[in-house]
């Protein structure tokens, strides 16, 4: 909105310019000037009252149209603000994510370690015990064949003196 006005001799012009360059209007009046001094107000005689009391009327018609456009435009933006809320909102809502609560399941998780440790360590028991085990027949075999031979050796000795005597 721009105001402007220029005085040309006896004569004043006003522009006003609307929002987006629609109601512009252009009004002009005329002053009467007397030599020496200006003449204070409007003089009743020559009717400019009327004109002023019209120009009033249509500026007040004018600022009229103009808030019922204005508040025309807010009702439709307030509409438009609410369905592109209730866009924002249905897609968000079809977005979301779920998320699954898993803390119920920790302590079930951390049971079954408990039992997979206990059971590893059993395990390598195991294991250890399958090794003594085999360590341990290994080491009686190399007695018992020690054993043998021993038994030979000394039954040999045995079949030579029964035979030498």
């Amino acid at each position: 909105m721009s105001f402007s006005s220029r005085s040309y001799g006896s004569r004043t012009l006003s522009v006003y310019g609307g929002a987006g360059g629609r109601g512009t209007r252009i009004s002009s009046s005329t002053h009467q000037m007397s030599y020496g001094a200006p003449t204070k107000g409007f003089d009743l005689a020559d009717g400019l009252d009327l004109h002023v009391g019209a120009n009033e009327k249509a500026t007040m018609q004018n600022l009229n149209d103009r808030l019922a456009s204005y508040l025309e435009k807010v009702r439709t933006l307030e509409k438009e603000n609410d369905r592109l809320e209730k866009q924002i909102r249905e897609w968000y809502q079809s977005r979301t994510v779920i998320c699954h609560d898993y803390t119920s399941y920790f302590a079930i998780i951390d049971d079954l370690k408990d039992k997979i440790r206990i059971t590893s360590r059993l395990n390598a028991k195991t294991v250890l015990d399958i090794d003594n085990a085999k360590l341990a027949a290994d080491d009686f075999k190399m007695k018992y064949e020690n054993e043998l031979a021993m038994r030979m050796a000394v039954g040999g000795h045995c079949t030579g003196l029964r035979g030498a005597g």
